[in-house]
């Protein structure tokens, strides 16, 4: 790797990590998104949530 190349599994393999990494930043954010409709709705309870029903 020092050389600035890598083999082609090496190259295909990484792809692969970056994709699936970006796909948990994804899951994580939702959750997130989520969370913050839960912990709103606790704080208010009249308000819309669109999770609730």
């Amino acid at each position: 790797m020092d050389s600035g190349e890598a083999p082609p599994a090496l190259l295909d393999r990484l792809v692969a990590e970056r994709v699936r990494i970006g796909q948990r930043i994804t899951d994580l954010l939702a959750v997130r998104d989520r969370l913050d409709e839960v912990i709103a709705i606790t704080r208010d309870p009249d308000s819309d949530c669109s999770h609730v029903g």
